[in-house]
């Protein structure tokens, strides 16, 4: 079964005709298919992982069952929580990331 969690807007978002006050994220793993983590490294031992912004805007949004252009209207904080939840759920199956 899917994992899910309910995030409560801050700023609720006008898109179409609904106004929407929060956002219910579903994590499956068949979406991070075509996902890949890029690794630097500068030499002397540290590394780094690459992530682009418009990864986790892609990724939140199939989290969140909404369209890309969803997510870049949403404020701020909202945006940053969601990517954020994005981030964690990339980093835990592809590597390095925090465990739940």
């Amino acid at each position: 079964m899917a994992k899910e969690k309910k995030i409560v807007l801050i700023e609720p978002i006008e898109f179409g005709s609904e106004t929407v006050t929060e956002l219910t994220l579903t994590r499956k793993l068949k979406y991070l298919r075509g996902y890949t983590l890029r690794v630097t490294s500068d030499g002397k031992g540290k590394g780094a992982i690459d992530l682009d912004f418009s990864t986790l805007i892609d990724l939140g949004a199939k989290l969140s069952g909404r369209p890309p252009a969803f997510i870049e209207d949403l404020g701020e904080e909202d945006q940053g929580v969601l990517l954020q939840e994005a981030r964690d759920f990339l980093l835990q199956h592809l590597g390095g990331g925090k465990e739940e």
